[in-house]
């Protein structure tokens, strides 16, 4: 996530939380009436984050090979081994081998030959992709929900929930049902059939194609009751690596977490790139407000519900504050994140290691000043 604009150092924005798309929000005053919050212009670092966000998806084969390994074992799904990706090309296809089950991904319950159109029912031994896609349907939220899990073991629970839903949401599926063809693959028919079921259930032919995808996955694993289980997690875990890999570019809270490793050296890394749960904990140890001394974390723009893969997700934006050590509402840090105390941790952050990193380590040796004359002072009392 990148940092945003800066407020002036005097004013904050009060605390208030609407829906409202960016360019619908109101600006707000401070309650003494002090002016609107003025823009800093924008970094280098900000900059290096944007041009890192460009960077084009690496190839899947290249993709797999940058995740983190698992850290632990889920029986009784067989443990991942890698397989062979040919170079710039998709994760092969699981071929299923049952003449069945090779069509039943691409055949609307319409076509089958028991289909009752006044009941709109089938028989339960033939297999359409509406039957297959409940079941796939499981097995793909099951192997994301395993991957993110043994793969990203320190991410928050509500971390690891939007990562699995990037994943196994519909617009992802049917990006890959195009990808394999699975679009041309249906019968003429059953398209029919499938586009007018779509329409009737306000659904699209997206939602059709997600479903497809599904129904193809839950084919793979009947096809072979030994290991089809294991052949799917190794194909949708090659297929999902790149866009892992995005949403770390995309979002530092996963690209730039030491324990991730994902794009980086976490050795070499900008701490101040690096998200640290702690952040807050750590400044407020070198600083030790008291009395005199206050560390105010508060928000300077309203939160945003964000859009596209990031749908459903809010963007924070905390600012921070320093009043003692001879300054008065001294702006030391900004941060965005999905929630405010991931925000105020950026902020931290970007005091301890940003362009206020002076500023704070001067106000801890004073503090370290101020210890070290009490203790004496102590001491002469003692002796007294």
């Amino acid at each position: 996530m990148k940092r945003s604009h800066e407020p002036s150092a005097g004013h904050s924005q009060p605390h208030k939380k609407h829906k409202h798309n960016d360019s619908q929000q109101r600006k707000h005053q401070h309650a003494n009436g002090s002016p609107h919050s003025q823009h800093r212009p924008v970094s280098s670092d900000t900059h290096r984050h944007q041009e890192h966000r460009e960077q084009r998806s690496l190839p899947y084969e290249e993709a797999i090979t940058h995740l983190p390994p698992p850290t632990s074992p889920s029986a009784p799904i067989p443990p991942y081994t890698p397989f062979t990706i040919p170079a710039n090309q998709l994760p092969p296809l699981p071929p299923i081998t049952s003449p069945s089950l090779a069509t039943a991904p691409f055949k609307h319950k319409s076509l089958l030959p028991s289909y009752n159109r006044s009941t709109s029912t089938t028989s339960e031994q033939e297999l359409s992709y509406e039957r297959l896609e409940f079941l796939g349907d499981a097995y793909i939220e099951l192997l994301a929900t395993r991957l993110i899990f043994s793969r990203f073991p320190s991410l928050p629970a509500g971390s690891q929930s939007q990562l699995r839903e990037l994943l196994v949401k519909n617009e992802t599926l049917a990006e890959y049902s195009r990808v394999y063809g699975f679009d041309k693959r249906v019968e003429v028919g059953a398209m029919e059939a499938m586009l007018e079921d779509g329409r009737k259930r306000n659904k699209g032919f997206n939602k059709v194609l997600g479903d497809v995808f599904e129904a193809y996955v839950a084919a793979v694993v009947l096809d072979d009751d030994g290991g089809g289980v294991e052949v799917v997690e190794k194909w949708l875990t090659a297929l999902w690596a790149p866009k892992l890999l995005e949403a770390a570019r995309n979002d530092r809270s996963y690209a730039y977490n030491p324990e991730l490793a994902l794009t980086h050296d976490a050795d070499t890394a900008d701490p101040s790139n690096l998200y640290n749960p702690t952040a807050k904990a750590e400044l407020q140890k070198r600083l030790q407000p008291s009395r005199d001394v206050k560390l105010s974390y508060e928000t300077y723009k309203d939160s945003v519900e964000l859009k596209g893969d990031q749908l459903g997700q809010n963007r924070h934006f905390i600012a921070l504050y320093l009043t003692g050590y001879g300054y008065e509402r001294k702006l030391l840090g900004m941060g965005e994140g999905k929630n405010k105390v991931e925000a105020g941790n950026w902020a931290a952050t970007e005091a301890m290691h940003g362009k206020c990193k002076e500023l704070v380590e001067e106000c801890e040796a004073k503090l370290a000043v101020i210890k070290e004359e009490k203790r004496k002072e102590r001491e002469r009392q003692e002796a007294a």
